[in-house]
Parts: structure tokens; sequence; C-alpha cells
């Protein structure tokens, strides 16, 4: 058997390390940025997509509605989640298309629900889309402004910079009297 050695004197050449330290250095960037979770209140936790172990985690924590915003509708988890006794809500949001009025209000039926609440709301990575679900939900239960959801979906992840997920900000504030229930949705000038 031969050996390997790596280095000056190396056998393998650079272009053939390569791929493995591409795949190192992705590996190090979802661990340091990638699937993490938390809470806004008791009513609305978020975080990636729930395995089956999680989900009867979420149960045992007393989570009534998990609430998944990926455009597919994942059907087996769907119904493990079912089984398990959770409600599963598919309000398809995509990366390209801010949420908009249907969006909304679907969300909103199902945090002014109380047979629905708490939910946990999930993405892929909990990211961009589960923020903005994560800050509306701040919205609706503890009665935050729009300059607050915003600041919050940017300190747990959203990537402001995407052109889309920057508009998000727009959408909490043009929103934030149908989501406080106080109103119509603002008009572009009255933003």
């Amino acid at each position: 058997m031969r050996s390997v050695m790596l280095g000056r004197d190396s056998r393998i050449s650079f272009g053939q390390r390569m791929p493995v330290y591409f795949v190192l250095m992705v590996l190090a960037c979802i661990a340091l940025t990638g699937c993490r979770s938390g809470e806004v209140n008791s009513l609305v936790y978020w975080g990636p997509i729930p395995s089956q172990k999680k989900m009867v985690e979420l149960k045992a924590q007393g989570v009534k509605t998990i609430v998944n915003c990926r455009l597919n509708r994942l059907v087996k988890l769907e119904k493990k989640a079912n089984e398990i006794g959770l409600n599963w809500v598919h309000i398809p949001t995509g990366l390209f298309v801010s949420p908009g009025e249907s969006e909304i209000n679907k969300f909103l039926s199902v945090m002014n629900d109380p047979n629905m609440t708490p939910v946990y709301i999930c993405d892929q990575v909990a990211r961009d889309r589960t923020q903005f679900y994560a800050a509306v939900g701040g919205m609706v239960t503890e009665k935050w402004p729009a300059e607050k959801a915003s600041r919050a979906m940017y300190l747990n992840g959203l990537r402001h910079w995407w052109p889309w997920f920057y508009d998000y900000k727009r959408v909490v504030k043009e929103y934030e009297p149908v989501i406080h229930g106080t109103g119509e949705k603002k008009t572009a000038e009255a933003l």
C-alpha cells in the first residue's frame, strides 16, 4: 500500500485537491451561518424544516401549527405532522416575489385563531422567508411597529442585500395597518 504525502512534494495536484477544499468551505459556511432557530415569544417560534423527532418536541412544547413557507408543499412531512397531532399550513412564498396580500392574509388567519397558535414557522434554513413571517408574527402578537419588525428580520439573518428580501421591509410597512387590524394597506404615496 502506498501512502500519499501532502505538501510541497505532494503527488496530488492542487487541481485534484480543489473539490475537497470547496466542500470543506461549504460545510464551514453552513456551520457558521446555517440553520438556526428561535422564538419571538411563546406564540411564535421559527427554525428549519422539522424532522419527525423535532415535530414531537414541538408538540410537547405546546406548538399547534407548523407554517411551511417554502414553495413546495412537503406532503410527507405534512402527513407526519398531522399524525402527531399538529396542524400544517402551507404558505408558498417564493424567492423572487415578495409576499403579497394572499400570503399575509393566510398567515394572519392562522395567527388570529387560538386553535392554531402557538406556531412554528419553517423554511429550508430558517433565514429569509421564515424571518419575514416571524416578524409579522411579532407584529400580530406584540404589536411591533413595522420598523421593529424590519430590525428583527435583519438581526435574525434576513439577507437584506438580496433585492427581493430587501423588499420585505416595504411589505411590512405597507401592510402594517392590516397586520395590526387597524385599517387597510398603505398606498405607495403614504409610505
